[in-house]
Parts: C-alpha cells; sequence; structure tokens
C-alpha cells in the first residue's frame, strides 16, 4: 500500500480514512474494510506493508498500477495484493489513490483462505490478486465494477470472501500476540516473550510466526518499528532526527537512515525532496 495509508490509519477518526468492520463470520480473517480517501496525486509513491496482507480495488476499473521493485517495473493491475516486507518498492504510475477500496487480513487466515503457501510473500510483495483469487475471480471482478455504490461493492466482496471461507485451525494467540505488538509499539522479541500474558517460547514464537504470518517475529517488529519512526518524521515535529530514531528503538539516527535506505533506496532527506510538497523542514533531519 502507499505508506500515506498507514499514516493515516495510525491516527484514529482520521477524515481520509473510512474503515467498515467485518461481519462476525469474517472477524477472524478481515480485520476491517476501508476505504481510503486521501485524494492526492503522488507521481511517485512509497509502498509499504505493516504485517497484515492486504488486497486493494481501485475506484476504477481502467485505473492500474504500476510499481518499481529495486528499479523493474511490474504492472499489478486495478486490483491488487501487498504483504511481507518491501524495500525500495514505488508506485510509478502517478495515480490518485481516492476511494481506494482496501480489505486488510490477518496474515494467520489470509495464507489458508487462497490456499498459498506461508512464504508467498517471500517470492513477490506486490502483485495482481488474479494469481490467488482463484475460483471465481473474474465474476467477482466483473460483478465489483457494475456496483454503483459502496454498499454494493461491500456486499459483493463479503459474498466472495464468505464463500472462500473454511473450517482451519492455527493458534489463536498468534491474533493476540500480534496486537499486543502493535498496541506497545517499540519491542525486542526478548520484550514480547518477557511482556506478554502467557509465558512464551522463543522457538515456538519463531516457527509459528514463519508458519502461519509468513514472517519472522524480527522481520514483523523491524516493519513496524520503521512504520512507527516515518509517521513521527512525516509529522513535521519539532524533534530532531536523532530523538526520533531513539524514541523508535534505534540505536542512533545513523541506524535510524540505514534503515530507511533499506526500505525506500535513499536516505530521509533524498526521499522526502522528491516528494510533491515536501516540507523543508524534513531536509533538515536527515544527513
Amino acid at each position: 500500500m502507499p505508506i500515506n495509508f498507514f499514516k493515516h490509519l495510525a491516527v484514529h477518526n482520521d477524515d481520509h480514512i473510512l474503515r467498515i468492520a467485518p461481519l462476525e463470520h469474517l472477524k477472524e480473517i478481515v480485520e476491517g474494510f476501508y476505504v481510503f480517501k486521501a485524494g492526492y496525486r503522488v507521481e511517485r509513491e512509497l509502498f509499504f506493508n505493516d504485517g497484515y496482507p492486504v488486497i486493494a480495488l481501485m475506484q476504477n476499473r481502467n485505473e492500474n498500477v504500476s510499481v518499481s521493485i529495486d528499479g523493474h517495473m511490474k504492472s499489478v493491475g486495478n486490483a491488487w495484493v501487498c504483504g511481507g516486507v518491501l524495500r525500495n518498492t514505488y508506485c510509478e504510475s502517478g495515480l490518485d489513490f481516492q476511494d481506494c477500496f482496501v480489505i486488510r487480513f490477518y496474515a494467520v487466515t489470509f495464507f489458508k483462505l487462497f490456499g498459498i503457501n506461508e512464504d508467498y510473500f517471500h517470492q513477490k510483495q506486490v502483485f495482481d490478486f488474479s494469481e490467488i483469487a482463484g475460483y471465481g475471480f473474474e465474476q467477482f471482478e466483473e460483478a465489483y465494477y457494475h456496483g454503483s455504490s459502496l454498499e454494493e461493492r461491500m456486499k459483493i466482496t463479503v459474498r466472495f470472501l464468505s464463500e472462500k471461507v473454511n473450517t482451519y485451525s492455527y493458534p489463536k494467540v498468534l491474533l493476540d500476540i500480534q496486537k499486543y505488538i502493535d498496541r506497545r509499539g517499540n519491542l525486542t522479541v526478548r520484550d514480547v516473550m518477557d511482556g506478554y500474558a502467557v509465558r512464551l517460547n522463543y522457538k515456538w514464537l519463531e516457527r509459528n510466526f514463519k508458519k502461519h504470518l509468513g514472517i519472522s517475529p524480527q522481520n514483523y517488529l523491524l516493519i513496524r518499528r520503521f512504520l512507527n519512526a516515518y509517521i513521527d518524521l512525516d509529522s513535521l515535529t519539532s524533534k530532531e532526527l536523532l530523538e526520533i530514531a531513539i524514541d523508535n528503538g534505534y540505536y542512533d539516527d545513523n541506524h535510524f537512515i540505514k534503515d530507511f535506505r533499506r526500505f525506500s533506496g535513499v536516505p530521509p532527506k533524498t526521499y522526502f525532496s522528491r516528494s510533491k510538497g515536501a516540507k523543508t523542514d524534513k531536509e533538515n533531519y536527515a544527513k
């Protein structure tokens, strides 16, 4: 997803995002349905994922998204999936994401729902939804884009997902651990093991994160740390870069800059100076 989606998601009651709660029978599968109402065009938008796989559908059928992954261009169509750890990935389409419809899934159930392996996102992180949607996708897409209202499109989406729900087992405590990490923010694996209400075994945590979420606990904590620091930096507070880094669990500002390069391909100063409407205050944060 465009990283600004998560910036608005982090602010409760943000006017740029409308959240629709899932129906009871989908609550263990879908974290929420969202309409991204940011409505501003960015020529080159950084893509990111916060550990919750998403399926995004553009407002109009003819809005096809192209992404650059480490400099290699790829078209992912008007309905696409985003998950795993994204590095140096940008939307190059120059599209307005006004009213983009986003389905945010729990990873522990996402893989089972679409019948894919838990390491699927190791191979590709952004791709056309048709690659995994399975039976009924063409009818779903046709009906969705003929829907004339959000309510109608919601019903079509819920019906499509409901037809895929099967009975399967997974350690339900993983959902609670994931929510615990999201609430607490700056944590290490040791903090999770020591602070969570139930005693955890490291090998169990490592094995089940990889098996059911498709990502190691270390990588999950890493992407959450970067996202929190990015939002902090983007908020144009009076904090210095070093203070932002320390507040979000980095050793120092160089540690944060190194991570910023890992995810965006460039240091913060270059990234924000390229962003449309970037403020000069942000440039002073970076080296």
